[in-house]
């Protein structure tokens, strides 16, 4: 309509969508959605707000506006259960709103989502604290818990037989079998990642009578419903999204399954699908409801059509198919652009108006704010700015090069414009001109290939002489190394006969030594005794040692003569256990045998097994104050094994990758708490090596440790067990 002004006015009768925010009394951003018996709530921030509609509407002002209901804690969801209207909140448990009241007897404070039984009858709550449940009575909703699910559930869906599912916190996704009377589980099943769910939080609606998880990945439903629910894998439905560019990569924020219908909102568009006969669904998309969304949206569709959709702050109603068709909004809402000049001198190189379709400039009357705009320079930067009011934009420093400048506009409703393009061709300097480039290249090729030739001769003469100087280093270190290797070799072979050949020799006198001390043991008194006793016991640990040097020397020379024979491993670790029992028992130790009843044979030197065996034994009861020493035999695996088993004071585990090390302890130093030199160990890993044997251990500090010996099991008998069998049978 003309004005006598000279200006235009707009009148838009019977809109068919309408934008609720402050101006119309909802204040906070938009939680949650419900429409009980045709009118609106909404829960905010703020509290709880229900669209009343004004009789004394004066022209110009809105037929309807939001009031706040009560002082209602923050709201988490509603539902409907006939004329019943309750509400779960975040602080004081669940309220009736209709009629006014609040369920003192629930006993949890946070409600994250209410979903209504089958019957009617029960109300499950999902809460902080678990499962929660509310039983509608004569008397009112008497609350109850379902003490299995104790994990934090966010949302709830129910099966046609009465299965509940419900998404936690965790991402986590659960099903539930309840008993008869809905109040007891009788099994659970839980779903994650490894079933084909994606990661994080996931949200539960039913679509098309079957459970459906919603996640900003896509909507994922179970793939092998007919077999056992243990088995059940999901796998994202791209049949129950809308077939759009991009499908694979499309974020779901909310869905509503209404009748035939399925609504989904993405990141910025709105689309409802009408269900085919195949259950899958022909999509359309709902074009006033299109726009960039907030971080928080909410959606609710009414049984009259109308579809409440929270965006942040502002609530939009749209009435859908209301007898009417809907068009898009504003078909010459566009943006474009109307002038170009050059910042140093202000020169217009662009300007004017265009008749093209995208349009000049953003016009949609009927909004109150100023419009806001963004802009990409494609060619510079392929990012979009952020939206702002001011119409213009500068860039500087643009070099030589064809550019697209794009423009966007939005309006105080969210409605996005068309985007306006424009190409830019920016010319280059002279110096930076075609010809100028062709006589650069020419004199930069003619300089490169001067260079080129006189880099390759003094290349090839710096080459010449560095091979001629590395052939002679590598002579030298030759020659060097030759001498070196000649030197540790002979060093090596001189100590090895140095340690062998002074073993030798000290052994004999040794022997001598304690062969005397026999004789006179006789011809002292009993307090002479005492110093025969000191010097025996420290010539057999001398003695001890020598033996451990030459064996090590023999072992490392692989001199070892090694006789292996079928031998029965329980029988030498019977025998060891029977040598040095008294040993032990002079500690106050224990000494335990555990043999099976049939040989435990392996193909080994017996000599050397004993030694090993003894080897063990002797450590075991070195390093043992009390409690016991346990030997014992036997076969897994293909393999039979001794083990011997301490309850002493065990093994650092920083020192066990040096375990088997040559002349290495634990206890070092002067200060060292137990006698030895470090030989046993090593020389027994090296004699089960050498008869194809292993030695592993298991301790732990302060408790003990266990030591397993293990050979390939013997394919034949020794000729003492033959004996010893047929000597039975007999």
């Amino acid at each position: 309509m003309a004005l006598n002004s000279g200006g235009v006015f707009r009148a838009d009768l019977n809109a068919p969508l309408t934008v609720h925010d402050e101006r119309t009394g909802l204040e906070g951003t938009v939680r949650n959605i419900h429409e009980h018996r045709n009118t609106p709530y909404v829960a905010t921030g703020s509290g709880l707000y229900v669209l009343k509609s004004r009789e004394d509407q004066v022209l110009g002002e809105r037929s309807a506006s939001f009031e706040k209901w009560g002082d209602l804690p923050l709201v988490g969801d509603m539902i409907s259960v006939g004329e019943n209207l309750l509400a779960g909140t975040q602080e004081n448990g669940v309220y009736q709103i209709s009629p006014r009241s609040r369920l003192e007897d629930v006993s949890w404070s946070v409600t994250n989502h209410l979903l209504k039984a089958r019957g009617g009858d029960i109300v499950y709550a999902g809460s902080n604290s678990g499962l929660k449940g509310l039983r509608r009575t004569q008397d009112g909703w008497n609350p109850f818990s379902i003490e299995e699910i104790q994990a934090e559930v966010r949302d709830l869906a129910m099966e046609d037989d009465g299965t509940l599912w419900a998404g936690t916190i965790g991402g986590e996704v659960l099903r539930v079998t309840l008993s008869a009377d809905g109040r007891r589980v009788r099994s659970t099943m839980r779903y994650g990642e490894q079933d084909g769910l994606p990661r994080g939080y996931k949200g539960m609606e039913t679509v098309n009578e079957r459970v459906t998880v919603v996640s900003k990945k896509g909507l994922f439903q179970v793939d092998n419903p007919d077999q056992a629910p243990e088995a059940w894998q999901f796998s994202r439905r791209t049949s129950l999204l809308p077939d759009v560019e991009n499908t694979d990569t499309l974020t779901v924020q909310a869905i509503e399954d209404v009748g035939s219908h399925l609504w989904l909102i993405s990141d910025r568009h709105v689309f409802v699908g009408q269900r085919r006969e195949d259950a899958s669904y022909e999509w359309e998309a709902v074009d006033p409801l299109h726009f960039p969304r907030s971080g928080r949206t909410s959606l609710a569709v009414g049984q009259e059509g109308t579809v409440w959709l929270g965006d942040g702050r502002r609530l939009f109603q749209y009435a859908w198919r209301q007898g009417r068709t809907v068009e898009p909004p504003t078909p010459d809402f566009s943006a474009s652009v109307r002038q170009v000049t050059t910042l140093r001198r202000g020169r217009i190189v662009y300007g004017g108006h265009s008749s093209d379709p995208g349009g000049e400039s953003a016009p949609l009357y009927g909004t109150v704010e100023p419009h806001q705009y963004r802009y990409k320079l494609e060619g510079r930067t392929g990012q979009w700015t952020d939206w702002t009011t001011e119409a213009s934009q500068r860039y500087r420093d643009l070099w030589e090069g064809t550019y697209r400048f794009r423009v966007q506009a939005r309006n105080d409703r969210g409605q996005v414009s068309e985007v306006g393009m424009l190409p830019l061709y920016i010319r280059p300097p002279w110096f930076r001109s075609r010809w100028a480039l062709f006589a650069y290249g020419i004199a930069f090729l003619a300089l490169a290939l001067g260079y080129r030739r006189y880099y390759q001769i003094k290349e090839e003469n710096r080459r010449a002489q560095e091979r001629v100087r590395k052939l002679e280093r590598e002579r030298v270190v030759a020659e060097r190394l030759k001498k070196a290797n000649e030197r540790l070799r002979e060093a090596n072979r001189l100590k090895e006969d140095f340690l062998a050949t002074t073993s030798h020799e000290l052994r004999t006198p040794l022997t001598n030594i304690l062969g005397a001390l026999e004789v006179l043991r006789g011809m002292v008194t009993d307090e002479q005794e005492e110093f025969l006793d000191m010097i025996e016991a420290n010539g057999q640990r001398l003695k001890r040692t020598l033996n451990a040097l030459l064996d090590l020397s023999m072992l490392r020379s692989g001199e070892e003569d090694l006789e292996l024979t079928p031998t029965p491993l329980d029988e030498c670790a019977r025998r060891v256990a029977s040598d040095l029992r008294d040993d032990a028992e002079e500690k106050g130790l224990s000494v335990r045998v555990d043999t099976p009843d049939t040989p435990v044979q392996a193909d080994v030197d017996e000599q050397y097994l004993e030694q090993i065996v003894r080897n063990l034994v002797e450590n075991a009861i070195k390093y043992t104050h009390d409690g016991h020493v346990a030997i014992s035999a036997g076969r897994t695996n293909g393999q039979v094994y001794v083990e011997v088993e301490d309850t002493g004071i065990g093994i650092d585990e920083d020192f066990l990758p040096n375990l088997f090390d040559e002349f290495k302890q634990e206890s070092r130093g002067r200060a060292r708490t137990y006698e030895g030199n470090g030989l046993g160990l090593a020389i027994s890993a090296r004699l089960a090596e050498q008869m194809d044997g292993t030695i592993h251990v298991e301790t732990e500090k302060g408790e003990g440790s266990t030591f397993t010996v293990e050979f390939p099991r013997s394919s034949k008998m020794s000729s003492e067990t033959n004996a010893s069998r047929t000597g039975e049978t007999e």
